[in-house]
């Protein structure tokens, strides 16, 4: 992975020891030389996103089996479906792995690194995708960066379309002949297009500082590259899977960085119940609950690092591939060095959306999903990495 070995060279040792407080003592340079300490806001130049210096620190990372199946009972829950049959599929499950249905998850861990290991046969691809959070285990972040403070909007993105890198293609396409010019070679609908398309029934709002939606995982690196030409270096990237875990927990231990539940005041996702009555389903959904994304200033949405709409909104895309569970690194260094781009493989999607439910937007929910995916519900932010100031103290 680029940069990431000649970056960790200029790490002076002992920057950092984080435990869930925040020292002042780091600085760093931006382009233009001014200087940024932990949790402050820079921008790189006027159009470039906003972006928040995160410490240096550990976190656990992923969520335990049980959490999982926590997970997967609450949606049944919500949904009115019989938890029982689940649960005993979900037993049934492990004991055909032969596992300890009491006590799976050595077993299951196991089974993954194992040649064993059948897609087909997966239980989190049937059964239960929370599984796929599996293992929980401590991760450090090792390499200095900061974080987009907002998923990057549609105003931002409209920069990159006015220097003719982004969005090419047809200005609008009526929806009734999207899919013809889908399967064209010499008409490709826009983004907007796209959204349009599928939200015909519902017309999106397309605000200026809405999430750039409907954009797949090749577009999404298209604009890094764009907002690294722009500043004249090569420091922004999509951020990889722990490291967006670990800006989304923002140094707490709780299912959200909120707390242990979350509200409609907090995030933007859907609150839909089902219930059986007169002898039919009924569905019930919470006259908050949203219809497409919120501005990124909508909302009390920020953690406790001032990370905006880290859960719900849209999904957010990482560069790290999401077969199975979760790779074996302990580190953000070991992380890039190993990343590359593979466009075969499904990204790590995490973060939940506006359309669907709180368990979704939990920090260590995850998501594989292809690269040429897109979809009015997924975005993405960017990261930088930081080059430590080492100017002496006055």
């Amino acid at each position: 992975m680029r940069r990431s070995m000649k970056l960790l060279s200029a790490v002076v040792l002992n920057l950092f020891a984080f435990s869930n407080s925040v020292s002042a003592q780091e600085t760093y340079l931006t382009t233009t030389g001014s200087q940024v300490a932990l949790l402050d806001v820079f921008q790189d130049c006027d159009v470039c996103p906003e972006m928040i210096v995160l410490p240096l620190g550990t976190f656990h990372m992923g969520s335990s089996i049980e959490e999982a199946i926590a997970a997967r009972l609450l949606f049944h829950s919500n949904n009115n479906i019989d938890v029982s049959a689940f649960e005993e599929a979900t037993r049934q499950s492990f004991i055909d792995l032969g596992l300890d249905p009491d006590d799976p998850e050595d077993g299951l861990l196991s089974y993954y690194a194992s040649t064993r290991y059948r897609r087909e046969n997966d239980p989190q691809r049937w059964l239960n995708p929370f599984l796929n959070e599996v293992p929980e285990f401590r991760f450090t972040i090792d390499v200095p960066i900061a974080m987009g403070r907002n998923e990057v909007t549609r105003e931002e993105w409209a920069v990159c379309v006015a220097d003719g890198v982004c969005e090419r293609g047809q200005t609008y396409v009526p929806p009734d002949e999207f899919i013809s010019c889908d399967e064209s070679s010499d008409c490709e609908p826009t983004p907007d297009a796209r959204v349009a398309f599928r939200k015909q029934f519902q017309p999106p709002t397309f605000h200026p500082r809405g999430p750039m939606v409907g954009i797949t995982y090749f577009e999404m690196e298209g604009y890094v590259s764009w907002l690294n030409d722009r500043v004249g270096a090569d420091l922004y990237r999509i951020p990889t899977e722990a490291e967006w875990e670990y800006a989304a927990r923002a140094g707490t231990n709780t299912r959200y960085a909120q707390g242990e539940s979350l509200t409609l005041d907090q995030a933007n996702f859907t609150v839909l119940t089902r219930e059986f009555l007169d002898g039919e389903f009924v569905w019930n959904r919470d006259i908050r609950s949203p219809t497409e994304p919120l501005p990124v200033d909508e909302l009390d949405a920020a953690n406790p690092w001032g990370m905006r709409h880290m859960s719900g909104n849209v999904s957010e895309f990482t560069s790290m591939c999401a077969e199975g569970l979760h790779r074996s690194f302990t580190s953000s260094s070991e992380y890039l060095h190993a990343n590359s781009s593979d466009p075969s493989c499904e990204h790590s999607l995490k973060g939940g959306m506006y359309s669907g439910y709180a368990e979704l937007a939990r920090p260590a929910r995850r998501v594989g999903i292809p690269s040429d995916h897109w979809s009015p519900s997924t975005g993405f932010r960017v990261v930088r990495d930081l080059e430590p100031d080492l100017r002496p103290s006055e």
